[in-house]
């Protein structure tokens, strides 16, 4: 019977456990195979301190690729890297001389550190060795698979993980001979199958999605298979996770989240895919599990490692569940908080149920406050919606993470002045964590159909050559990532600027606009956003009624219709809302009104919820 190890190497997030190779560890118990997990990631980061590790985990590599360079140059110590080192020092900074030496000093315990993994983790036990890769931990994974297999030719090398899927399998196989099998798209089924008939002595022809050589040229024999019910899936097993961390010198500085997984795919990109988005290559058809599976997977691992924050890795939320798995969340409170990804059109009592069944965090994909350039995503929903779902958050407490994206081909100065209208009177509410352009992901729609999208001279993010000393078009085959140009050569920064630096005069904002019930039937508005100077809004009668009424986005002729059956006159009711809006107490976009004040009466955080997870 082979013996597996599976590793997880850096550069990924020290506290959480890695959920793709935890599934296939319970998978193969399922099958009656043995099967280690071992967190590289964690060993590094030990090894080379903490501030370090999360300086390339964080600050430098997203724009450097500088964890992916180190292990480069151990690969590949010929190369000449003095335009890499150039670039980095010049991309840090007058400011950054301590982190580039902070890079310089890790350069040297790379080859010492692969050498302390084959102890740490016993690779001489194993018969099967396993590298789970998604965005930077394909280099760090391709030089310990390069020494284990130079001390050990006859252990058997296999890959997967989204860094394997599709071309990007077949050309990481082709380039890298020391890699025995690449396992493209989901491997939950087909990896114990491959395990079994290389335990056997046969050679794994034709399983789905298993990628091996055929005459010398890499083969692809079949479609990599699904998982089509979710409830079929174990409990990802994190008990290796644990064991490491428990064992760790930076244990003390680590608060672990669980990760769950109750659904794969996107409804909403089988419907509409949204432009930028480079997610769900090739499994982009929604499932997920029943309420009850979910709820019972958080009840048991909850026990089971005595943690009740949870990260859910779903792309998006199901719908079906603000129908089962939040109501029951909500009445049996299991003492759990989980973040979702979710879709921002959310109405009031969609966010109270959310923050009842102790969902309090989310990332509801907001990218625009902006109505056309929304449009332009095809992310089906408007500003003025996503203005609501910041407010309802802030109200009920529930932590939201999002950022303001830009230049999408076929936006106009037009929108971003409108951006920055809307900015102006939501500044009591969250900022974006960043401002950034489009990035042009491998399978996003602006990738796959560029020239129509209105986007030229795709090529790879210029730090692959960094990385990787092959031909353009191999590393082009390697990448996730590109660089691109606009083909009406427009250049965003004309017009983005103004609100960058809104932006960050946004994040530093102490002001608040809030609701004060104080007397009845008195509302009053409480105004701090413009500092030194507090303003108070009273608001009787039929004032603060159509000013509660659009306590939900509501429609010109529905607070028409409303106040009408109040007895007011139309000819006053557009006045009043026009003042509104020209304070700043309410929002206008076409011929729909949102009221902006915060009830902060409404937050609360249900009973027994534990603490919320960090993003």
């Amino acid at each position: 019977m082979a013996e597996v190890l599976l590793l997880n190497m850096p550069f990924v997030s020290l506290a959480r456990p890695a959920i793709g190779i935890s599934l296939l560890k319970a998978r193969m118990s399922e099958e009656g195979l043995g099967c280690t997990i071992g967190y590289g990631s964690l060993f590094f980061a030990e090894w080379v301190g903490s501030p370090a590790y999360e300086l390339l985990l964080s600050r430098i590599s997203p724009a450097m690729f500088a964890g992916d360079w180190l292990f480069s140059q151990w690969l590949y110590p010929d190369r000449d890297h003095a335009v890499y080192l150039a670039t980095l020092r010049h991309q840090l900074g007058d400011t950054g001389a301590a982190d580039f030496e902070t890079v310089m000093g890790i350069r040297d315990q790379i080859g010492p550190f692969l050498e302390a993994c084959l102890e740490q983790f016993r690779v001489a036990a194993f018969d099967i060795v396993g590298f789970t890769s998604t965005f930077e931990q394909n280099l760090a994974s391709l030089a310990l698979a390069r020494l284990i297999k130079t001390r050990y030719p006859q252990k058997t090398i296999v890959f997967g993980g989204g860094n394997c899927e599709g071309v990007m399998g077949l050309e990481l196989h082709s380039r890298f001979p020391w890699v025995d099998y690449v396992c493209s798209g989901e491997s939950d089924n087909t990896f114990p199958v491959l395990v079994k008939q290389l335990g056997a002595g046969r050679m794994p022809d034709g399983i789905a999605g298993v990628i091996h050589r055929r005459g010398g040229a890499s083969s692809l024999a079949a479609a990599p298979d699904r998982v089509h019910d979710m409830d079929r899936l174990p409990d990802p097993d994190y008990d290796d996770y644990f064991s490491a961390l428990r064992s760790s010198s930076l244990r003390p500085q680590i608060t672990p989240s669980l990760l769950i997984e109750s659904a794969r795919g996107c409804w909403w990109g089988a419907k509409a895919h949204c432009t930028f988005c480079g997610l769900n290559g090739s499994t982009m058809a929604f499932r997920a599990k029943s309420a009850t599976r979910v709820f019972g997977e958080l009840e048991r691992q909850k026990a089971r490692y005595g943690i009740g924050r949870f990260l859910a890795v779903d792309n998006i939320m199901s719908h079906q569940y603000f129908r089962d798995l939040l109501p029951m969340l909500k009445e049996r409170n299991p003492g759990v908080s989980l973040f979702y990804e979710i879709k921002s059109n959310l109405k009031r009592d969609q966010v109270e149920l959310l923050r009842d069944a102790g969902v309090l965090a989310l990332q509801p994909g907001i990218e625009s406050l902006s109505s056309h350039v929304l449009k332009l995503m095809r992310k089906g929903v408007t500003a003025i919606q996503n203005v609501q779902l910041l407010r309802f958050c802030r109200e009920y407490g529930i932590e939201i993470a999002w950022n303001l994206l830009y230049g999408f081909p076929g936006e106009t100065m037009e929108d971003y002045t409108a951006t920055s209208s809307v900015i102006a009177a939501i500044t009591h509410l969250k900022p974006p964590g960043m401002t950034a352009p489009i990035r042009l992901d491998r399978f996003s729609p602006n990738y796959d159909e560029a020239e129509s999208f209105g986007l030229a001279e795709i090529r790879p993010f210029s730090m692959y050559a960094s990385v990787y000393p092959f031909p353009t078009e191999s590393v082009a085959n390697l990448a996730y990532f590109f660089e691109y140009k606009y083909a009406d050569g427009r250049d965003p920064k004309r017009y983005i600027q103004p609100v960058i630096e809104q932006v960050q005069e946004w994040k530093s904002h102490t002001g608040d606009l809030i609701k004060r019930y104080s007397t009845d039937p008195e509302l009053m508005l409480e105004d701090t956003r413009t500092p030194g100077s507090p303003r108070y809004y009273p608001f009787n009668g039929i004032q603060r009624q159509i000013y509660d009424f659009c306590d939900e986005i509501q429609s010109s002729s529905g607070i028409a219709e409303f106040a009408a059956t109040r007895g007011a006159a139309p000819a006053s009711v557009d006045p009043f809302l026009e003042q509104l809006v020209s304070e700043r107490l309410m929002l206008r976009e076409g011929s729909q009104y949102l009221s902006l004040a915060v009830d902060c009466d409404r937050r609360r955080v249900p009973t027994g919820a534990a603490e919320v997870a960090t993003f």
